[in-house]
Formats: C-alpha cells, sequence, structure tokens
C-alpha cells in the first residue's frame, strides 16, 4: 500500500529545495507535493531567486518541519499558489497555517483576494501592526477661527513613515486601501485620550508644523487663519486581526 506521505515532490520541487539549503522533508512532501505538481515546472525556479522569496520559503519550511507529521495537512492549491507566485512579500504564515490541521481554520480563500490587492509595502505594514491595535494619527490643518471651513495641510501622519522609511503619502496610500480591504477602520472625527502619543507623533514631525505655522502665520491660506492638528487613530477590524493573525509569524526575528 502507497505512503500517504510524498517525500519525493518533484525534481523541479526537490532542486530548488536544495539550492536554498533545506532539506526535502516529508513534512514540506506531505503539505506542498500536489500543489508543486500543478505549478508551471519552467517558471516555479523563477519565483525562488528574489532573496526574499528565498528568505520567506525558507521561514515557511524551517517552520513546517518543527510540526509534527501527524498534524501536516496537504495545502489547498486555491490558496498555495496565490501565495507562491507572491513570495517576494508575503511572509508565509497563510502557508504555514493551511498546512498545519489544527490551524487551517484561520485561513479562508478571501484571504488569497486581499494579499492580491495588496501593494509589498502594506505587506511590511501588515507585519507592522502585529499585535497592534489602534494606529495614531494626526493631520495638520488650516482652519478659520470663526467658523469649520478649513483645508488639509498635510496627509494623515503615523509613526509608520519613520518605522517603514516610508513617504507619508506613500503610508496614507497605503493605509487607506488596507481600510477598503477591510483590516483597518478609520475613526476620523473621534480620538484617543492617551495624549503621550499624540505628542509623539507632534514632535516627530515638528519641522512640518513649523513650515506649516509660518504659512498660515504669513496669510498663505486666507481666510483660514490658525494652525490646528486633528487628532484620530485608525484601528484594526475584527476581521483585520483575524488576517494579520493568518498572514504573520509569531516568531519573525
Amino acid at each position: 500500500m502507497d505512503s500517504p506521505i510524498k517525500v519525493d515532490i518533484t525534481d523541479s520541487a526537490n532542486e530548488i529545495i536544495k539550492q536554498l539549503a533545506l532539506p526535502a522533508t516529508a513534512q514540506i512532501g506531505q503539505a506542498l507535493g500536489n500543489v508543486f505538481g500543478l505549478v508551471n515546472t519552467i517558471t516555479l525556479p523563477i519565483k525562488f531567486c528574489n532573496v526574499y522569496a528565498q528568505r520567506n520559503f525558507a521561514k515557511y519550511c524551517n517552520k513546517l518541519n518543527k510540526t509534527p507529521i501527524d498534524k501536516i495537512k496537504e495545502v489547498e492549491p486555491e490558496i498555495a499558489i496565490p501565495i507562491i507566485e507572491k513570495l517576494s512579500y508575503t511572509s508565509n504564515q497563510e502557508l504555514a497555517n493551511a498546512s498545519n490541521s489544527d490551524k487551517v481554520d484561520l485561513i479562508h480563500p478571501g484571504f488569497i483576494e486581499k494579499i492580491n490587492n495588496m501593494a509589498p509595502d502594506e505587506a511590511r505594514i501588515i507585519n507592522h501592526l502585529k499585535g497592534i491595535t489602534d494606529l495614531y494619527y494626526i493631520v495638520f490643518r488650516a482652519k478659520n477661527s470663526n467658523n469649520s471651513t478649513y483645508h488639509d495641510l498635510s496627509y494623515k501622519l503615523t509613526h509608520l513613515c519613520s518605522e517603514l522609511t516610508l513617504e507619508p503619502q506613500r503610508v496614507s496610500i497605503h493605509l487607506e486601501n488596507l481600510v477598503s480591504l477591510s483590516v483597518l477602520q478609520d475613526n476620523v472625527g473621534a480620538f484617543k485620550i492617551d495624549e503621550s502619543t499624540y505628542d509623539k507623533l507632534i514632535n516627530q514631525y515638528s519641522d512640518s508644523k513649523q513650515i506649516y505655522e509660518l504659512q498660515v502665520n504669513n496669510k498663505k491660506f486666507m481666510p483660514l487663519d490658525t494652525l490646528v492638528i486633528e487628532k484620530s487613530f485608525y484601528s484594526v477590524t475584527n476581521l483585520g486581526r483575524v488576517f494579520i493573525d493568518a498572514c504573520t509569524f509569531n516568531d519573525v526575528p
């Protein structure tokens, strides 16, 4: 009787694993044997030529090899193949969870669609949001002191700009996309009572504040005559929390 464990997972896949200095173990064979058989064997090596793809796949293999063989589940192709396509900027935690019978319930095919609609930097933001409930932001505005008329002078500014070395415009666009994917909720108009976090943000963007103060004082935005700092926050949705847990490693160094 044939063993249900697929140790020999096709020559092309074994060759890739050898190139990455990873063992072609029974866990990998059982989890991905069928998937590698469905992926175009001509283009498969190209997907692993990127250093980030190699690193992420190595993390997946190392995590999988620590999983008891009786907990290994064959990954559904509709989940595995899109992840392999995006190895250069996904952490493969979805692939790891989909390979583990105890955690497979975390995975939903709809998560793959979210990944397909995410930019590489948004995957970095997702990894940063692990364990975070709220993401504070501030907006510099020129406002009319006599009424509610205002003009935004800045994007929604968070600490992610310095953490990820990204321009505020790019971070703002990425966060808006995560809102559209229901990973984040923008609580515009509401703010947290933790003033210390907002104070850190204001200090982080103190140079911008000085520039905006000069512009307002020099009547550049008449009749908007007052500089105000609006405070608010993004919150991770319930769906977003499950998505983040499914897509990020618990032991990322």
